[in-house]
């Protein structure tokens, strides 16, 4: 067994921030904030107070799901921390803007340095929030090129500038020197796991964590340091000027969360609410949907310390008829917005984004459903959740229907006059008989639907053959189109066929029978009204289509 000192990496964490934060906290409540103005000196006090509680929450804080530790996760974008270091930089930023605008008889060196830290730190604050060189990739020598030349350029200025204020110019240099050290020494940092010097440690040292630490106290320092450029340059302004740097945060903050990719807030409900809890914990909430009436995110709230990178959900894609499905997406709960609906008193949820793209495969003008199932990864199985209760149908014990929807087919142009017109907004353009069919056999018909209006319920087609000298009649129902498309899901534009294979009775009598059809709904079994192309009803509102003969 080696010598050496063993420690845990939260106590290495926590020793570095300590012999960081302390030193320059007190040093700084000794010599800095005394020097400034009442105005900053608050602005400074509550800065170094938020960057310590938010370095004190991101060490203390045990993650007790992903969201959780994406949160307050230092060293990532779009989260507590970030937007901490960002508006304290923007802070900066804006400062030392601010100072070189007022600073009018400063000399023109001076005001255009200022000018050039207050651009770059500005550039720095959004990176701090959106980190452009992930998204970028190309920018990241820039920073290697405009960190020192901003240091080197401040200790030129330090020198040629009053006596009274080299304070605060080398408090702009350590600041900048401690974010060069963090951002672009320490990150760059080799992985050191098992030993570090004469320490043993438990793991591999969390250089993400000394780096963040190192950027906010290097930014408090400059955030230190343009306050006391400020309150040297403008010391007579009035009170309205010296409350410009605590306008900054008010305007900076709603401008990273109005761009943020992660969009933390929302209060608005989802498009389609549903309530179906899973006997994981997890409770769905609704869904939303884009134009083409797929989902783009459900809405879920997930159990207190669960895991939620263990648990995801599938969305499914199936024909309503064969259940086959043409598409499928699986997804980790990885939650990047909370969502605060007022008609759950604001029960804290989250909007898990969904992808998923229709396959060639598909038909058109088939019933589809889309289909939610939740699972648990246990031990590299993925175990589908029971649905324990749902205002939703269900497929299965373990799926839910969420919606369907139908992919319409290519308008045609519809033949003229059309057979019947229906008040629902539904045409018969045509029916095609057979001349003859015979008893105990099919009779096949084809029928040439056209929608122009967005169907709402359920519909069904009647065929009536009525014997011509017996008055007996055969009876025969289905759907329009068949079960592969209700009514429900017709939409304005369709145009379709469907063959009808009507099973005639064994025992029919032979004879000639005059044949009609028409449309009831399903809910209460009343007729549609219909006429014909001219305007006449139809009696009875059934449509006569010809006649045929059954063969005994």
């Amino acid at each position: 067994m080696g010598s050496g000192i063993f420690v845990s990496n939260e106590v290495v964490d926590l020793g570095f921030v300590l012999l960081t934060y302390l030193p320059v906290g007190l040093i700084s409540a000794r010599w800095l904030i005394p020097r400034l103005t009442a105005m900053p000196r608050h602005l400074a006090s509550i800065m170094l107070a938020a960057v310590m509680l938010t370095t004190a929450l991101s060490w203390a804080i045990w993650p007790t799901s992903f969201f959780v530790e994406w949160l307050w996760d230092i060293d990532a974008e779009n989260n507590i921390p970030s937007l901490m270091a960002s508006t304290q930089l923007a802070m900066v930023a804006g400062v030392a803007l601010i100072t070189a605008w007022l600073g009018r008889t400063r000399p023109a060196w001076n005001r255009i340095h200022l000018l050039g830290v207050g651009l770059a730190l500005l550039l720095l604050a959004l990176d701090e929030f959106f980190d452009f060189p992930r998204l970028l990739g190309a920018v990241r020598h820039l920073y290697f090129i405009v960190g020192p030349a901003l240091v080197a350029a401040t200790a030129v200025v330090a020198v040629r500038a009053p006596r009274r204020v080299l304070i605060w110019h080398t408090c702009l240099v350590v600041g900048l020197a401690l974010m060069a050290l963090g951002g672009l020494v320490i990150d760059d940092l080799p992985e050191s796991c098992g030993t570090f010097g004469f320490l043993r440690l438990s793991g591999c040292l969390d250089t993400q964590f000394l780096e963040e630490c190192l950027e906010l106290m290097g930014g408090w320092l400059a955030l230190v340091s343009s306050l006391g450029l400020f309150c040297d340059a403008v010391p007579s302004v009035n009170r309205r000027v010296q409350l410009l740097p605590f306008m900054i945060p008010a305007f900076w903050i709603p401008f990273l969360l109005l761009f943020s990719p992660a969009n933390l807030i929302e209060v608005s409900p989802p498009d389609q609410p549903v309530s179906a809890r899973f006997d994981s914990g997890v409770h769905l909430y609704g869904y939303r949907i884009e134009s083409d009436g797929l989902p783009s995110s459900i809405i879920v709230r997930l159990p207190f310390g669960a895991n939620a990178y263990e648990q995801g959900f599938s969305i499914h894609l199936l024909d309503q008829v064969s259940l086959e499905s043409f598409a499928t997406r699986s997804y980790r709960f990885d939650t990047e917005r909370i969502v605060w609906p007022k008609r759950y008193g604001f029960v804290p949820l989250y909007r898990q984004f969904a992808n998923l793209e229709i396959s060639p495969a598909v038909q058109a003008n088939h019933a589809l459903w889309i289909v939610l199932s939740l699972w648990r990864e246990q031990d590299g199985k993925f175990i589908r959740q029971k649905v324990l209760s749902s205002d939703q149908q269900l497929l299965s014990e373990t799926q839910v229907i969420l919606t369907e929807l139908v992919i319409p087919a290519e308008p045609a142009i519809p033949p003229a006059p059309p057979a019947a017109l229906f008040d629902n907004g539904f045409a018969l353009d045509k029916a095609t008989l057979p001349e003859s069919a015979r008893a105990g056999e099919t009779l096949s018909i084809d029928f040439t639907w056209r929608s122009d209006a967005q169907g709402s319920e359920d519909h069904v087609q009647f065929l009536h053959l009525g014997h011509a000298e017996s008055g007996e009649w055969f009876v025969y129902d289905q759907q329009p189109l068949g079960a592969r498309l209700p009514t429900r899901l017709w939409y304005s534009g369709l145009a379709d066929s469907e063959t009808w294979q009507a099973p005639l009775p064994a025992d029919l009598a032979p004879g000639r029978y005059e044949v009609f059809t028409g449309l009831y709904r399903a809910r209460d079994k009343e007729r549609v009204p219909v006429t014909d192309a001219d305007g006449a009803p139809w009696l009875d509102n059934r449509v006569a289509l010809g006649s045929l003969v059954i063969d005994g």
